[in-house]
């Protein structure tokens, strides 16, 4: 599905997680479009190009091994996330984070 912001125009978006919704934003001017599913989240986040973004957002980049859920930060790799650790371990907890702690880009 394609999305036009209403604002500035732009076909680019990306999807963020709201709570329990999805919100699609403009990846030009960060505005609020529409709200999606969670299948169309997944299929904005495949087709979004890292360069489509302004400088200060970063995706968020999740694998899957198994059981095991890691999620980095994809401009400057920094490990947010891995399941294979504890939770008291505190450094891999930061699935939550809206700031990657590395460099200060958004998360998205």
């Amino acid at each position: 599905m394609e999305y036009i912001c209403r604002q500035c125009g732009c076909k680019k978006a990306y999807a963020l997680p709201k709570n329990n919704r999805f919100g699609v934003y403009c990846a030009e001017c960060n505005a609020w479009i529409t709200w999606t599913t969670y299948n169309g989240m997944r299929e904005l986040m495949g087709e979004l190009d890292e360069n489509d973004l302004n400088d200060n957002l970063s995706p968020r980049y999740i694998k899957k091994y198994g059981q095991i859920i890691t999620m980095k930060c994809k401009k400057c790799g920094c490990l947010l996330y891995d399941s294979s650790h504890p939770k008291s371990d505190g450094q891999f907890n930061l699935v939550n984070a809206s700031y990657c702690p590395n460099c200060g880009r958004k998360l998205i």
